[in-house]
């Protein structure tokens, strides 16, 4: 079977998966999927696209040590986004933007936004609302995907300064978000 065919299966496993990611996670969350996983990064070689799918599929089982170590060997945009999502997943916010700044615009980003207008439209924050609500209010009126307004939104809700349906909404996002990134890679390998 070949990386591309094993990296869409584990993809349609943590696609899957509920509940899901925690926007803040302390460590993988299926220390089995995890190791099965990494013996991918063997198969990848130095194919710096078949690595971000690597680095993907261990960050989206929670796995931020090990997606950080491939992320940052990967000199690209694509390497750079992974590396963006998981700092802001350690909380590492200000570092995370740092890597947004170098990915610029990515064709992900586009197709992100396409799939998460609905639910972003879905979401109304009230007239005093806490501000990781106002975050996604304004993420939502964009017109385009903002990594930045998303990292300020994770921060402000993880730092206690959010709705619960806030942060059931950030992490579909989150969730919705390493999907599409995924499948760019994929598209690639």
């Amino acid at each position: 079977m070949s990386l591309r065919a094993k990296a869409e299966e584990w993809m349609r496993q943590l696609e899957a998966r509920r509940p899901l990611l925690p926007l803040a996670p302390e460590g993988p969350a299926d220390r089995a999927i995890d190791e099965a996983i990494g013996k991918l990064q063997a198969e990848a070689g130095g194919d710096p696209d078949a690595l971000a799918v690597v680095s993907g599929l261990l960050l989206w089982n929670g796995n931020l040590d090990r997606s950080h170590t491939i992320s940052q060997g990967i000199e690209n945009p694509t390497g750079s986004y992974w590396h963006g999502i998981m700092h802001r997943m350690e909380g590492d916010y200000w570092n995370s933007k740092y890597w947004f700044r170098r990915v610029g615009r990515h064709p992900a980003m586009s197709r992100l936004h396409d799939a998460a207008r609905d639910l972003l439209a879905s979401f109304r924050p009230g007239a005093g609302a806490p501000e990781a609500d106002r975050l996604i209010g304004k993420l939502a009126t964009a017109g385009e995907w903002d990594p930045f307004r998303f990292v300020d939104a994770v921060e402000a809700q993880v730092q206690g300064r959010g709705s619960d349906d806030a942060r059931a909404l950030l992490e579909e996002l989150q969730h919705l978000e390493m999907s599409v990134l995924l499948n760019y890679c994929l598209e690639r390998v």
